[in-house]
């Protein structure tokens, strides 16, 4: 790749979005850095770079969350200044965040609406909802993403995919509120999404492509080449390449993004089966939710669960943590049956459990770095009752260097810190545990860049080398194949096949039948 073609591409036309020598910083940390590109009409700009690359302050400066400290915004061609959300609605951008920011209380048409500039635009009449055009106009706009959501269904009943396919209809509302052609920022909207979803997906963008412009945030840099007609490459909160998605490979953005070679991986061989299983179940079951389910680990090995939305197979992982109940068949913990189940045996027990939802499950975003990592085993920052806050902080700096979490402040509530870095603070606070025996680790790497995932994937493998089973629910296919020794496939509730991959190696097709 040329030097040449990292040059910023402009055209004739007005862009949509234009950022010139954009800059935000938060004490001492420079977040963005004189950050300058356009984001052209009929095009979709992806934007890519490690977490902390500063992609997140960058996108809260384009929907008027931050206000930056110095340079120039121009919208459609005129200068421009965001000085909270309803200014960049104005101006015709539509997010969908990463976190989602629907409101549980409200129905589906109630969330779709919010992106209305007037009352006319709301289906209101005299400060009232007009409940059948609302409706009307958000099952208009869920048919435009393929959903066939009830609009009048709150939004707490919903699935986590379900409320994603919500956020992107309420992002399209925005060329309708403004009547102008939009500009439509989605961070990360694939990242729970199954395959027919991602596809729905990829069908309206290319349609949005036709009436405004996009910019696309993701880490699967496979789909940031399949979707993009350019991509922006951020490291270190500056923009170090624009160009063209044929003039570059995925290990050419790997290499931009992380200022590395990428390091291949590949599927580590696990120990033989031990005599006695790490954790086994018989018979598993929890009525309408999964039943007879039957596996075990050992020490040393992983087993991956593969299944489509609905399969059970997050419920069968937090039943073994103790996060939910059993009605039938029966857990053993390294080799002893277990009584009256719960996440604190399960701790005793030397298991551990990263949570698919780290922001409700998994960390508290108000406590710092340090206290979060220290939360469930904090004897080694403890003396008697009382926590040594030295001790606790140097327990944070030793991981933080570890798996190289950015910034390296242990003090910084971690509500501060990028998605990627709140979760390698969740995986070290279960990984320091002194005896660590299953891991179960609920989509891992969801929302990692890949110089993220590469460091998760080196723990996991040491945490297995040191003699802890592992249980995974991966995000794709590719991933199960990868870092399993064991995959299990489920489809309602039940196990449909089972694949040990020393002894026959499946292609991700013969997994995909199992699941459907």
């Amino acid at each position: 790749m040329s030097n040449a073609s990292l040059a910023p591409r402009t055209g004739v036309e007005t862009p949509a979005l234009r950022l010139a020598n954009v800059s935000k910083s938060f004490g001492s940390t420079h977040a963005v850095k004189n950050v300058s590109l356009e984001i052209p009409r009929h095009e979709v700009v992806g934007l890519i770079g490690e977490n902390g690359a500063g992609k997140s302050t960058l996108l809260k400066i384009l929907t008027g969350l931050y206000q930056p400290d110095s340079g120039v915004i121009e919208a459609a061609g005129r200068p421009v200044r965001f000085r909270k959300p309803q200014d960049a609605v104005a101006a015709g951008i539509g997010v969908v965040h990463q976190e989602q920011s629907l409101l549980s209380n409200l129905s589906v048409a109630e969330n779709i609406a919010m992106n209305a500039l007037s009352s006319k635009d709301a289906a209101t009449r005299g400060g009232f909802y007009r409940w059948k055009r609302l409706n009307a106009e958000a099952a208009e706009i869920l048919a435009r993403v393929g959903s066939t959501i009830d609009p009048r269904t709150k939004v707490g009943d919903l699935s986590f995919v379900d409320r994603q396919m919500v956020e992107i209809a309420r992002a399209l509302r925005v060329d309708e509120a403004v009547h102008a052609a939009p500009l439509v920022i989605l961070d990360e909207p694939t990242s729970v999404l199954e395959r027919n979803e991602t596809a729905i997906l990829e069908r309206e963008i290319r349609s949005l492509r036709e009436i405004g412009s996009v910019l696309f945030v993701s880490h699967r840099l496979d789909e940031v080449l399949r979707i993009c007609d350019r991509v922006v490459v951020m490291r270190h909160g500056e923009v170090v390449a624009d160009v063209r998605r044929e003039e570059v490979t995925e290990d050419d953005l790997f290499r931009l993004m992380i200022g590395q070679e990428s390091r291949a991986r590949v599927r580590r061989a696990g120990s033989a089966a031990g005599e006695t299983p790490a954790v086994e179940v018989r018979g598993l079951g929890h009525r309408g939710h999964f039943k007879d389910v039957s596996f075990s680990v050992s020490a040393g090995r992983s087993l991956a669960i593969v299944g489509a939305m609905g399969s059970g197979r997050e419920s069968v992982c937090r039943a073994l943590f103790g996060a939910e109940p059993f009605d039938s068949g029966t857990l053993e913990v390294a080799g002893r049956p277990v009584q009256g189940w719960s996440m604190r045996k399960a701790v005793r027990k030397g298991l551990a459990y990263i949570p698919s939802e780290r922001k409700v499950e998994g960390m508290v975003g108000g406590l710092s770095a340090a206290e979060n990592l220290t939360l469930v085993h904090p004897r080694e920052a403890a003396r008697g009752p009382f926590l040594r806050r030295r001790a606790r902080v140097k327990a944070a700096e030793e991981w933080f260097e570890r798996l190289d979490v950015r910034p390296r402040d242990p003090h910084l509530p971690l509500g501060r810190f990028s998605g990627g870095n709140q979760q390698k603070v969740v995986m070290a606070k279960w990984l320091r545990a002194e005896e660590l025996s299953v891991i179960i680790l609920d989509h891992p790497l969801r929302g990692l860049d890949p110089g993220a995932s590469q460091t998760v994937n080196d723990q996991i493998r040491a945490a297995q080398e040191g003699g802890a089973a592992v249980i995974l629910l991966p995000d794709t296919l590719e991933e199960a194949l990868e870092m399993a020794d064991e995959i299990l496939v489920m489809r309602d509730g039940e196990i449909t096949a089972r694949f040990d991959l020393s002894v026959v190696a499946p292609t991700s097709l013969d997994l995909l039948e199992k699941m459907v």
